[in-house]
Formats: structure tokens, sequence, C-alpha cells
């Protein structure tokens, strides 16, 4: 089940401090932290902490077999394993600035031109790699199961820069410049991102294998591990 919705009722912020829709009674987020509990391993939704875009912390139940999310986020405003089990509710993606859901961080991409995608984190480092993946849910279910993001980033790595997945988009962002990849320009943007390092910007330019779109992961990592050497010299 992919975890965007596109043709579902969109149910926006009613400007609670929480992403219920009920009554404003029980829309308000519980004082006391401690209320709030995360799911089972085996649980669709997870919970997360978002930021919207207009500044306000939310606390939600966020789906947890995706890699990122686009256009819409199906969630629940309370636990969906316990009883009154809630109804599940969407959100619009421009409407979240960000959100972490069991360790793992994803923030809107409008910075990068697209601000109905919420794409998780892959990588952290001097650049930084986002992904957003409409297929990838199926076939790394739960990926946020694994509490320990560090356990999950080989695992997301793995399918997200296999050949089999073509409909990846990437985000990279150095010194806060977000900027998005895509088939079309990545060999130039990406040999020129890596000028500085001709091992790297050489073999993206010339296409050589293991070294394209697909691959965005291990060339980032590549790339990391240069900047991390300079800047140590």
């Amino acid at each position: 089940m992919y975890a965007f919705v596109r043709f579902a009722l969109v149910v926006g912020f009613t400007g609670s401090v929480s992403l219920s829709t009920i009554s404003a009674a029980r829309a308000q987020a519980p004082s006391d932290s401690s209320a709030w509990h995360d799911t089972s391993s085996k649980a669709r939704h997870g919970l997360a902490v978002a930021k919207t875009t207009d500044g306000k912390t939310v606390r939600s139940y966020f789906p947890v077999n995706c890699i990122g999310f686009e256009e819409k986020i199906s969630y629940f405003s309370r636990s969906p394993e316990v009883r009154p089990f809630p109804r599940i509710q969407y959100v619009d993606v421009k409407k979240i600035a960000s959100a972490t859901i069991r360790g793992h961080q994803l923030e809107n991409m409008a910075a990068a031109g697209a601000p109905d995608v919420l794409a998780l984190r892959l990588i952290e480092g001097p650049v930084e790699l986002f992904a957003f993946s409409g297929s990838v849910g199926d076939q790394v279910p739960l990926i946020f199961s694994v509490l320990n993001p560090a356990l999950a980033a080989p695992t997301l790595l793995a399918h997200l820069g296999g050949s089999a997945i073509e409909r990846n988009r990437w985000f990279v962002r150095r010194n806060g410049q977000l900027l998005a990849l895509t088939h079309g320009n990545f060999r130039r943007l990406m040999s020129e991102y890596t000028a500085d390092c001709l091992a790297v910007s050489t073999q993206i330019k010339q296409g050589s294998e293991g070294f394209h779109y697909k691959d965005t992961p291990q060339i980032i990592n590549l790339y990391n591990q240069f900047l991390r050497e300079t800047a140590t010299r």
C-alpha cells in the first residue's frame, strides 16, 4: 500500500494544536506528553512529531511503510491501537514542514520546488540526501519499525539504489541549499556539484557504470568521504 493517497478527501489543519479535526476540546494535545505512546512494531502507523508550515508542533500517527510522502498523508489523531479506534484522516503535505517518525527525519522539499513532497533524509553529512519513492513501500514494509535509523539505512539504500526502481526522487542539500535531481539534469548538475572531486565528477560526466541517477546514494557517500578527508588535511 502506498503511503500517499491521491484521491482521498482532503482534511486540512483547523488551527488547533493537534492534527485532529474533531471537536476543539478533543483536538487539544494532552498536556502530559507521556500520554503519547508509539504503536507496536507491526502497526501500519507510528507516532510522529511534526512541525507545520505555520510553526506549530503536533503529534499524530503517520504511516511507517513508506519512503516519504506526496500530496497527502493518511494519519490518526490518536493511537490506532486503542479503543475506541480513531477514524483515518488526511492532511496536505504542503502544510507539513518536517516530521520525525521513530528517529527518522522527513522534510518538505518546497525549497527545491516540490512543496507537495515530504522526503526522507537518507544520508547525513556535508551533503545530505533526501529521497521520495512512490513504489518502494510495498517492497520494504514497515521500514520505520526498525527503531534504530542507522540499522535501517543500509536496507533503504539497497532498495532505493536498485535498478528496478526508477521512480526515485532525489534531493541534495549542502550549506543550506536544496536541489532536486531528475533524470534530465542529473549528469550535468551532479558533475558540476562534485567538480572539486575529479574522481567522482569525471565518472558522472562520462556516465560510467555505478555513477548513474539510480546510484545517487553511493555517489553522495563517496563525495562526502572526499569532503571529510579534504577538511582534515
